[in-house]
C-alpha cells in the first residue's frame, strides 16, 4: 500500500474524525472488555447495549443529549436487574432477559412514533461512525479517560473481584459496589461505543479484542494492552477496508477484529500441535 493510499482518507474531516472516534472507542472498549471477558459479563454487556438503544430513542423523542438518554437507561439496566431477581426470585440471566427484551422493544415503539424512523433506528442499531461531530470526539476523549482513570484506581479491586469475589467478600472487600463500579464502567463503555458500531455490535468490540487477548496471554496487564492493540488495528484496518470497498464501517471494523480472533485462535492450536508432536519425537 502506498503513502497515498495510507492517507487519502485523511483528506476528508469526517474520516479523520472517524479514525480518531473509533480508535479510542476501540481502546478503551477493550480495557474494559478485559474484565468484561474475565468475569463472564458477556449477556450484562449485551443487555445494556439494547436498554441503552431505548434511552438513546427517549433522548431523541425528548429532545436531549444522546448519551445522557444512553447512559440512563444503561446504570438503569445494572441496577434493575438486581432488584428484579430480588423481588421476583427468579434468576439473575432470566431477569435480565425480560429487562433488555422489554425495554429494547420499547425503544423501537418510541423511534417508530417519530419521522425518520428508518433513518434513526438503522444508525443506533449499526452504528454512523462516518457522522461523528467535533464535540462528539471530546465526550468520547472525556470519557474514555475518565472509564481509564477509574479502571487504574480501581484495578486491584476488579481482579480480585473478578478471580475470587467470595474470599474478596471473606476479606472485607465492598464486592457489591466495586461490582457496581465495574458495571457502571463497562455502561459508560458501551454508550460511546454505540456512536461507531451501533447496538448489534458493540458488545463485539467489548469482547473480541479481549477474548484475542486472553488466547496470547494470561497475565492480567500485558492482556489489557494485548486487546487494546487489537482493538486499535482493527478499528484502523476496517475503516480503510469501508472507505475503500464502500461497505458499513462498523461492520467492518467487527469482522476484521473477529478475523484477528480467529487468526490466533488457529496460531494458537498450531503451536500447540507442533508442540505436542515436538515432545512425542523426542520421546
Amino acid at each position: 500500500m502506498s503513502l497515498e493510499t495510507l492517507l487519502e482518507p485523511f483528506r476528508f474531516s469526517f474520516m479523520l474524525r472517524a479514525f480518531v472516534g473509533t480508535g479510542i472507542v476501540a481502546v478503551m472498549a477493550a480495557v474494559v472488555g478485559t474484565f468484561v471477558v474475565l468475569k463472564g459479563l458477556a449477556f450484562m454487556g449485551d443487555a445494556i447495549a439494547h436498554t441503552a438503544f431505548t434511552g438513546s430513542a427517549v433522548a431523541l423523542l425528548l429532545g436531549v443529549n444522546l448519551y445522557a438518554g444512553a447512559m440512563a437507561f444503561a446504570v438503569l439496566t445494572a441496577v434493575g436487574v438486581v432488584v428484579l431477581a430480588r423481588v421476583s426470585r427468579v434468576k439473575n440471566d432470566t431477569a435480565l432477559a425480560i429487562l433488555f427484551t422489554g425495554l429494547f422493544a420499547i425503544g423501537v415503539l418510541v423511534l417508530s412514533a417519530m419521522p425518520g424512523f428508518a433513518g434513526d433506528l438503522n444508525s443506533l442499531l449499526l452504528g454512523s461512525v462516518m457522522a461523528i461531530q467535533s464535540y462528539e470526539l471530546y465526550i468520547i476523549a472525556g470519557t474514555a479517560a475518565a472509564i481509564i482513570l477509574l479502571v487504574w484506581a480501581f484495578f486491584s479491586r476488579f481482579v480480585m473481584v473478578a478471580f475470587d469475589p467470595v474470599g474478596a467478600e471473606a476479606a472485607g472487600f465492598p464486592v457489591v459496589f466495586v461490582q457496581m463500579v465495574l458495571l457502571i464502567s463497562v455502561a459508560a463503555a458501551i454508550v460511546i461505543s454505540i456512536q461507531a458500531v451501533g447496538v448489534v455490535l458493540v458488545v463485539a468490540l467489548l469482547i473480541t479484542p479481549a477474548a484475542a487477548g486472553s488466547l496470547i496471554t494470561q497475565r492480567i496487564v500485558p492482556l489489557m494492552f494485548t486487546a487494546a492493540a487489537i482493538g486499535l488495528v482493527s478499528a484502523v484496518t476496517g475503516l480503510y477496508i469501508s472507505y475503500y470497498l464502500a461497505v458499513p464501517p462498523g461492520a467492518t471494523v467487527v469482522v476484521v477484529a473477529t478475523s484477528i480472533f480467529a487468526a490466533v485462535l488457529l496460531g494458537t492450536k498450531v503451536r500447540a500441535w507442533v508442540q505436542k508432536k515436538r515432545r512425542r519425537n523426542s520421546e
